[in-house]
């Protein structure tokens, strides 16, 4: 089995599959909302609507460490049964390939207590790989990676599909702005984007270098360089809130911010619009101020 030495970047979108939903996972169920496939990498957006059993000790995956310290003690049922279940998680192709998964984050579904998240892997499946999957607490999951699924399983599902953005960043205000894909949901359209450098904002924002200055770093370079980072990371989630999109069938989106935060260069984050774009849409443009980037949906 293959084990990661680094987190992937998951910059360059390649493509994006539905998966099964409503699989029987130890008493409780997980649906595997979308597998996004990156040059450098996988990500699984997943949901379990009800929590799995709690594991025996002798099942458990996690390190003793893990599930003997304070945090996962304290932890409530529901959370140690995810923690549990994705313990160990790894995905396979059909080439006998394995790799190792690492969980990158959960939250509530909803009230009833569901859990929603995602998992990633540094791996790629071989280019006339026709499924993938995910071994999970003693389960299989398998996932078709077609893009002709059934009329009758798209609807279905979740995920509608994926998009890439342009190959290359685009110069923005002397940074650059890289949007990595858009994704289509059921109800919504999510904007990858990656920002570095970092554009020069003071156009758009009154707020000046001085205002992020912290007395308590006594080093001036280390102080400067803290207050610059701070601005820049201010000012570029900020930026998106001027995001607007529209498609070429007329469709009125509204916009929200789902998150941001630093990559391993430059800033990252998802911006989200409603509704979903129609099946009848064949483009998407996202203009950002001056900036407007067309993304093809191709044949859906």
């Amino acid at each position: 089995m293959t084990k990661p030495d680094t987190r992937p970047a998951l910059d360059d979108f390649v493509a994006g599959y539905p998966g099964p939903a409503d699989i029987q996972f130890r008493g409780g169920s997980i649906t595997v909302v979308a597998v996004l496939v990156y040059t450098d990498g996988i990500r699984i957006e997943w949901r379990m609507p009800s929590a799995p059993q709690p594991m025996k000790d002798g099942q458990r995956e996690l390190p003793r460490q893990d599930w003997e310290s304070p945090e996962f003690i304290g932890a409530p049922p529901r959370v140690r049964s995810m923690r549990e279940g994705w313990a160990g998680a790894t995905l396979s192709d059909d080439h006998g390939r394995e790799f190792e998964l690492s969980f990158e984050r959960s939250g509530p579904l909803d009230l009833l207590g569901g859990s929603e998240g995602t998992a990633t892997c540094t791996c790629q499946p071989a280019t006339d790989s026709t499924q993938l999957t995910l071994h999970l607490g003693g389960s299989d999951v398998v996932i078709p990676l077609a893009s002709n699924r059934r009329t009758q399983d798209r609807r279905a599902s979740i995920f509608r599909g994926g998009y890439s953005g342009p190959k290359h960043p685009i110069p923005f205000h002397g940074g650059a702005i890289k949007i990595i894909s858009a994704l289509l949901y059921d109800d919504r359209v999510r904007i990858e984007w990656h920002i570095d450098p970092a554009p020069d904002l003071s156009w758009l924002f009154p707020d000046t270098l001085s205002d992020y200055l912290m007395l308590r770093i006594a080093d001036e370079e280390q102080r400067l360089a803290t207050a610059r980072w701070s601005m820049n990371f201010k000012r570029t989630f900020a930026l998106w809130f001027g995001a607007r999109l529209t498609d070429d069938v007329g469709t009125g989106y509204r916009g929200s911010l789902e998150g941001s935060g630093v990559s391993s260069s430059g800033f990252k984050g998802v911006v989200y619009f409603t509704p979903s774009a129609p099946p009848d849409a064949v483009e998407l443009n996202l203009a950002l101020f001056d900036l407007s980037v067309l993304i093809p949906l191709g044949h859906r």
